[in-house]
């Protein structure tokens, strides 16, 4: 089946889901060949929507976002590093890749709290153990 990519995401519960998304084919010319879907007018910077135009940092987010006519979407999106916005309209192909780049960032990011919560955990409990070892935990702390 052409047409339709797939997804995996981890949530914090520890489910997965699959993702489906579902595009349709390029539109044929009169010699049987794809025409690119392009919207006139679309922005497309060069190196992914998640790239600042200011600085180059990569942690551009979006502040809102609006379906428009056709496939096109109107984002607002913001740079942490150099306070950057931008409003423009994007090709759906752009938004999708955009999307992509912030479910990686929001696994990255669940990844990186799951190891520190853990690593407190475990200090924790070792803390704990030491000082039962030292007696300095009796019945009446609880």
């Amino acid at each position: 089946m052409k047409g339709y990519r797939t997804k995996k995401i981890a949530l914090p519960g520890g489910r997965t889901i699959e993702i489906v998304y579902f595009s349709d084919p390029e539109p044929l010319d009169g010699r049987g060949e794809g025409i690119p879907a392009e919207e006139p007018g679309a922005d497309h910077p060069p190196a992914g929507l998640h790239v600042c135009d200011e600085c180059a940092g990569t942690l551009v987010y979006p502040v809102s976002w609006e379906e428009r006519a056709g496939e096109t979407w109107r984002i607002e999106r913001r740079c942490p590093n150099c306070e950057w916005h931008h409003t423009g309209d994007f090709h759906q192909a752009d938004v999708e890749l955009f999307d992509d780049v912030l479910n990686e960032g929001t696994e990255a990011l669940l990844v990186s709290l799951r190891t520190v919560a853990r690593t407190n955990m475990e200090e924790d409990v070792e803390r704990i153990v030491h000082a039962l070892d030292q007696g300095l935990i009796e019945p009446m702390d609880f």
